[in-house]
Order: C-alpha cells, then structure tokens, then sequence
C-alpha cells in the first residue's frame, strides 16, 4: 500500500513532464506572426489642456445665492398675514400660527435632523426623543413639539421613529399639511 502512494506522484510528475515543450516554437511562432500582421496604430494625441483661470466673487456683503436663511419661511408668514386681512382673502384652512415662537430644532432641515434614540423619565408617562442636530448637539423634545423648516409638529412617538404633521405653503398664502417621520439612525 505504500508503494501506491510513491508511485502516484511520480506518475504525475511523469505525465506533466511529457507535456513540456523547452523550446517554445509554436509560441515564439505566433507572437513572430502576430507581429508582422497586425497594423500599427498610433495613438491619438492627449486633449489640450487648457490653463484654470480663478473667479473672483466680488459680491461681498450680499447674500449668499447658496445658503438658505434659517428662518425663510417668515416672509410667508407675513405674505399669509396679509393675503387673510385683504377684503376676500380671509382663508380659512390649515395654516402654521404667525404669533407661536419658534422652538430651537426648526432652524433646520428636518433631512439634517437624526433621530438617535428615546427615553422615558422616571415618574414620566411620555417617550422622549434624543435628536442630533447639525451643530452636534443633541436635544430632549417629546410630543407637540415642533421640528425642521416646515411648522413639523410631533404627533406620534415610537422607540424606532417620530411621526410629524408639517404645514408647508402651498401657493401665496394657501398651506397644507402632510405627513413626515424621522427613523432611528442605525
């Protein structure tokens, strides 16, 4: 039995070494043949470069066309103000309250808001809700109050989300509600 484990390999090594070929004829045969062929192609020269010429921004003390004012919306309170004291223009339906003060969390965009988790207080019925603003900190609210640009006011709070009800224009002085959440961050 153990010479059939001897002789095993050296019937592979045998088997292998009858299929190499030293010289390599049929390759160098090839590679020789491919060569004369096969047309030479140059390569299309690189693109022009052309050199980077800077802007300068000379619109210094202007607002920037990229940054949103925190508080936007406040000229559509107004506008809305004065849409409801124009003779007719006494709209009745959903609108955010112009004389509520704004809470901390609604200067920014509830897309940038994260929801990191919840917590109940000793003594406490009411789930609270751990959210990280962009500045890095993070904040304690609960049920009622409000969040992100658009009058987004918690309505419901689970350990894994925050259902709001916003209030968003919906034309010069016309508003409806919709519906947003906020999820856990994983």
């Amino acid at each position: 039995m153990n010479i059939r484990y001897f002789m095993a390999p050296l019937l592979m090594l045998a088997l292998l070494a009858g299929c190499a070929d030293r010289t390599m004829s049929d390759l160098q045969n090839f590679v020789e043949t491919t060569k004369r062929t096969t047309p030479i192609k140059k390569p299309d020269p690189p693109p022009e470069i052309k050199p980077y010429e800077p802007f300068a921004y000379t619109a210094q003390g202007k607002k920037d066309p990229f940054m949103v004012s925190p508080f936007a919306q406040e000229e559509e309170l107004t506008m809305t103000q004065d849409v409801a004291m124009t003779p007719g223009g006494g709209y009745t339906g959903v609108r955010p309250d112009p004389n509520r003060v704004r809470e901390e969390l609604e200067k920014y965009a509830l897309g940038s808001l994260k929801m990191m988790g919840t917590m109940r207080v000793s003594g406490m019925a009411d789930l609270w809700v751990l959210i990280l603003a962009p500045d890095g900190v993070v904040h304690r609210v609960q049920k009622n109050n409000y969040l992100g640009n658009n009058h987004g006011k918690i309505i419901n709070i689970s350990e894994q989300r925050v259902d709001l009800k916003e209030i968003v224009a919906d034309g010069p002085g016309r508003w409806q509600e919709r519906e947003a959440f906020l999820s856990l961050t994983q």
